[in-house]
């Protein structure tokens, strides 16, 4: 934990020193005019428009952009014209950078392939997915991201996982339906903002032969990816032998091809969510829950390859 808030003393003063004050960088994201009530007025607005296929009733900018697994399209275009009834939604509000994130489990009528591809192998254990029918209304993942500036939704990005795609099992997310993401934190409970993004920044540099840093994960810290638990032995998985269960350590990978992090933070309910090209194809997001300095549980939500995730990168003062 010394490692986390040793740094995130440094990038806040490293901060400090080249923008003056972290209130100019406040005043910069229009944070000010955001509260929570709002944000959460936006998710809503998102998602009702989002069911109905038409994004017309949302308060976009004349300049908005629309990404989906870091392809940039129209507003509108892609998951819009296929997505169903929300199942479940987990919903992170940053009042300082006035956006939004929201980790989902949502309905999706299936359209069976074209080709003749063969069903795709689970990451683990290596059996084959079983493929629903054509036609069949099946839950998927979905994350998506809002700015909102001047009133108006400026960006929006978006991740979707389906059964294509690494170690998905989209039920396997609905079971944690009684995890808590939401209540906000007794002030002694809270972590800084720095701190948070420290701790999310540090966890993709784990993936390495000897890290040289540490997320300060709690005695007892569980994850899921695309709805896999990785922190749990499985059937048929070809986990080593000494693997420590509830142990959220990269420990055992390495991958070394991770581009720039971009970051959102909630304070008060104790979650930050990480945005990152994974191994540096697979648009990502790893959402984070800490409590007292530690982080004891991640979703994280993996979607189709892509040679870029379609956003710029961001000065780490302005996270």
């Amino acid at each position: 934990m010394k490692n986390v808030f040793r740094l995130a003393l440094l990038r806040g003063a490293i901060c400090l020193l080249v923008w003056g004050s972290s209130t100019a960088v406040f005043a910069q994201t229009g944070g000010a005019a955001c509260t929570r009530e709002s944000l959460k007025g936006y998710i809503q607005k998102y998602f009702t428009a989002l069911e109905a296929h038409n994004p017309s009733s949302l308060p976009l900018a004349s300049n908005v952009k629309f990404t989906e697994n870091g392809v940039e399209m129209a507003v509108g275009k892609g998951f819009w014209q296929t997505a169903g009834k929300t199942l479940l939604k987990r919903d992170l509000l940053d009042t300082q950078k006035c956006g939004t994130h929201s980790n989902v489990v949502i309905e999706e009528k299936y359209t069976a392939p074209k080709t003749a591809a063969p069903a795709p192998k689970a990451a683990f254990g290596g059996m084959q997915v079983k493929l629903p029918a054509d036609g069949a209304v099946r839950p998927i993942l979905f994350g998506v991201r809002l700015k909102v500036e001047n009133e108006k939704i400026s960006e929006i990005e978006t991740f979707v996982a389906r059964e294509t795609e690494f170690a998905f099992n989209a039920e396997g997310v609905l079971a944690t339906k009684d995890q808590d993401w939401e209540t906000l934190l007794p002030l002694e409970e809270r972590s800084s903002r720095l701190a948070m993004i420290a701790a999310a920044d540090d966890y993709y540099d784990m993936f390495a032969k000897v890290p040289k840093v540490r997320t300060p994960f709690a005695p007892v810290c569980d994850r899921w990816e695309n709805g896999f638990q990785t922190t749990k032995k499985q059937p048929n998985s070809p986990a080593a032998p000494d693997m420590k269960e509830h142990d959220c350590s990269p420990k055992g990978l390495e991958i070394l091809t991770h581009g720039p992090r971009r970051f959102l933070v909630d304070v008060e309910a104790g979650t930050v969510v990480a945005y990152v090209l994974f191994a540096g194809g697979l648009p990502d997001f790893h959402m984070f829950k800490m409590r007292n300095g530690q982080v004891y549980l991640i979703q994280a939500v993996i979607g189709a390859g892509s040679k870029s995730i379609g956003w710029p990168t961001e000065p780490a003062c302005k996270q």
